[in-house]
């Protein structure tokens, strides 16, 4: 084998001269329009552990067996705007109300239960990130409490603490609008963007009384569960109008001076004040949609002596409301481009916003037949029932949405027995009810993302008979829908020069392919959609695989 053989045939061929291209940015001449846009992030849910021992107060009994135990976390910032970028870290802190439910030692009277509010400061780190300019919305739920008695004076809580974040960011996005003096053929499409319009927060102050139907006096109040639900809103004018009630449950002893009463004393209430909030705004015109949450920390149930009723159970405090206007707009954006003469280039940039699809509210009954384990006896009495949202999870259908989530359920009862000279047993029991909601919103495609609130607006529970007790309850849903909205738009426009350009046919009979479109072949042969529906007597835009055209250039 020669030398020659040894050498590919494509390298014996001479190499051709190197073509120089020459890229021209256009900078003076590029026109662009801005156009801003509110990007909304939800951040990944953080946990974070709160683990504290806790003393019984001097003036309390000796502890024999904790009931129940409940909170309430609030956070001492709301909302941060800026990250230290050293540190890339938000300082959390706040405070857990909680109240704990327990059996004394020694009981002086029957089915005494004791109460103990404490308030446990808590501080941690979150590594996250801000984009710049942006600002984050917190929020934070008690997930889980966890308890153990240590001693007859001391118990031990875990309390786990889940933190939602919104973050809002911004964005002044600049669209290409043209080349001055050059004929630019474009591609544009309508996009529609939400905008929040607004975010306000306004404070309403309550003082009402509780209505309770109980002639024995109120000695003390053990336990408090207060949620605020919201029935409509709506935004007229100047001003939006919100109305809603805030649910009250309560525990509390009393002392009965009336021989048939129950000798154990302690009762159970629920009551709704209704409440109108109008909150005033600047001028919103074209409004999409709005949500609405509370803080109702602030709310107390305090014993208070009136000048006309007496001694009255009352709702003293601030309502703090936050409201969020949203504001669609539709706009037609240059996606793609290029010159009929000239080879004009640009980049591509893929931005995102939201686009705010409606707002939803339904509500759905639960029922639940109960049926406690070892209890000692049977049931003589419910003494208190509460219920919470434990868990939920809402998922876009075609034409609805479907929330499936869980009520978590906690009594303290009593037990009968026969013996007249001996006292029932109190014991506290827990159940997790599934429960479903499906509301119909028609507009619903599927992968949009749902933002939603879950409240129980009523519960009780009734004893059947001794071995089973029926569960009620109505779970209401607020829901705020948005869909993601990609788009590109083009950047760094440039045209290329090249010194040797070869020129193309001016008649060309192209047969269409699988991806093809108006657009793709009007600009790859630098003509113009118009043209090639002209001399193909077409009437629309719309073209088949293997359709032959005629371009004439």
């Amino acid at each position: 084998m020669t030398y020659e053989k040894e050498i590919p045939d494509y390298a014996m061929l001479p190499a051709k001269e190197m073509e120089e291209t020459l890229i021209i940015p256009v900078t003076k001449g590029a026109v662009y329009a801005p156009m801003q846009v509110t990007n909304i992030t939800e951040k990944p849910k953080t946990t974070i552990t709160v683990e504290e021992d806790i003393l019984v107060p001097d003036t309390k009994p000796d502890l024999a067996e904790i009931l129940m135990a409940d909170g309430k976390a609030t956070l001492s910032s709301r909302e941060i705007n800026q990250i230290n970028k050293a540190d890339d870290y938000i300082n959390l802190s706040g405070d857990i109300e909680l109240e704990m439910l327990y059996l004394p030692e020694k009981p002086e009277s029957c089915g005494e239960i004791i109460s103990v509010q404490t308030r446990i400061p808590f501080k941690d780190q979150w590594h996250t990130s801000l984009a710049q300019g942006a600002c984050m919305v917190m929020e934070c739920e008690i997930e889980k409490i966890e308890y153990m008695v240590i001693n007859e004076r001391k118990y031990r809580v875990k309390v786990s603490l889940a933190i939602y974040a919104k973050e809002y960011a911004d964005n002044k996005i600049e669209l290409f609008e043209g080349i001055t003096d050059e004929e630019i053929q474009t591609l544009k499409e309508k996009i529609e963007i939400s905008n929040v319009a607004l975010r306000k927060k306004d404070t309403l102050s309550i003082h009402e009384n509780i209505a309770i139907k109980d002639e024995c006096r109120i000695e003390n109040i053990l336990k408090q569960d207060i949620c605020v639900i919201e029935n409509y809103k709506q935004v007229t004018g100047e001003k939006v109008v919100i109305n809603g009630f805030i649910s009250v449950n309560l525990l509390y002893a009393a002392v009965c001076e009336d021989e048939n009463s129950d000798p154990c004393a302690l009762r159970q209430v629920s009551d709704k004040v209704e409440f109108t909030q109008f909150i005033p705004i600047s001028q919103i015109n074209d409004e999409s949609g709005s949500c609405v949450s509370f803080d109702s920390s602030d709310l107390k149930v305090k014993l208070v002596q009136d000048e006309e009723d007496g001694e009255v159970l009352r709702l003293e405090g601030d309502l703090v409301t936050y409201i969020e206007i949203y504001r669609n707009v539709q706009r037609e954006i240059i996606v793609d481009g290029y010159h009929r003469e000239k080879d004009f280039i640009c980049d591509f940039k893929e931005e995102h916003s939201r686009a705010m699809v409606g707002t939803t509210a339904g509500e759905s009954s639960v029922r639940e037949i109960i049926s406690p384990e070892n209890t000692d006896g049977d049931i003589e009495k419910i003494i208190y029932t509460k219920a919470e949202i434990s868990e939920c999870k809402s998922t876009p259908e075609q034409g609805k949405i479907m929330t499936e989530g869980t009520i978590r359920v906690k009594m303290i009862c009593r037990t009968h027995v026969p013996e007249p000279s001996s006292t029932g047993r109190v014991f506290s029991l827990k159940e997790n009810i599934p429960f479903r909601i499906v509301t119909a919103m028609p507009q619903i495609t599927g992968g949009e993302i749902i933002c939603d609130r879950v409240c129980i607006k009523d519960s009780w529970a009734e004893k059947i008979n001794g071995k089973q007790i029926e569960f009620n309850a109505t779970v209401v849903i607020n829901t705020q829908v948005m869909r993601d909205v990609p788009f590109k738009i083009p950047i760094n426009p440039a045209f290329e020069e090249k010194p040797m350009r070869e020129e193309k046919s001016r008649m060309v009979i192209y047969i269409t392919g699988e991806n093809d479109s108006m657009w793709s072949i009007a600009k790859k042969f630098k003509t113009t959609m118009a043209a090639i529906q002209e001399i193909n007597e077409l009437d629309n835009e719309l073209i088949a695989q293997g359709q032959k055209l005629l371009i004439l250039k």
